[in-house]
């Protein structure tokens, strides 16, 4: 298993979300990381919210409030797998590192793009997701509109022995929107910015450490 380093890729700053410019985001933020794994193996543990109490210490539990063609589903019966349409409350941690109790955030979300990866035809997998502001708890979207994209990339490097292996460029990036933003930049710019980056750590490690010969 190679080091579970993480990057700030420099030109994840100016991607825009699909609803909203980087240049008119009051709050950009961006990691990325390189994954010794198949492309396919990190999309699986991305959008299966039931691992994340396993790796995820920056929201270890999501609830599904709905999904797709199920409206009238119980919340027991609910899948755990993201798709297009997904509704969904991250329970979120904004100090995961930490071992004292700390209140939890609850964040009402819904997926608003799902295209999952296709490394036979060379195209990355995509997942988004955006604030969900009809949903209780939830902020007016003048107030805080939220986009994040996930992007899942599959790519050839060398490996320790010399030979070429595939592995996995994972880059995420978030813009914010709204007079609550500013408040939000002021008190958790910096705590985000870390926690972005503790997600693509934690993300890598748990993969890492699923795939054979790691």
């Amino acid at each position: 298993m190679t080091a579970t380093s993480t990057t700030t890729s420099p030109s994840l700053s100016s991607n825009s979300t699909p609803n909203i410019s980087a240049s008119d985001a009051v709050l950009h933020l961006s990691s990325a990381t390189h994954i010794d794994a198949p492309s396919q193996d990190v999309w699986n543990a991305l959008i299966d919210t039931s691992t994340w109490p396993t790796w995820n210490t920056f929201v270890p539990r999501v609830t599904i409030r709905e999904q797709p063609n199920t409206p009238d589903a119980s919340a027991d019966s609910l899948s755990p797998i993201l798709q297009k349409g997904t509704k969904m409350t991250f329970h979120v941690h904004m100090y995961p590192s930490s071992t004292k109790p700390q209140k939890v955030n609850d964040t009402q979300l819904t997926v608003i793009e799902f295209e999952p990866p296709n490394p036979g035809a060379k195209k990355p997998g995509r997942i988004v997701w955006a604030s969900d502001p009809d949903a209780k708890g939830g902020f007016p979207a003048s107030l805080l509109t939220a986009e994040r994209v996930h992007e899942i990339v599959e790519v050839e490097v060398p490996g320790k022995d010399g030979q070429m292996r595939w592995g996995t460029e994972v880059r995420n990036w978030e813009a914010q929107v709204g007079y609550l933003v500013y408040i939000v930049r002021w008190m958790f710019g910096g705590r985000l910015k870390e926690n972005f980056e503790i997600w693509v750590r934690d993300l890598k490690g748990y993969v890492e450490g699923k795939s054979p010969g790691a």
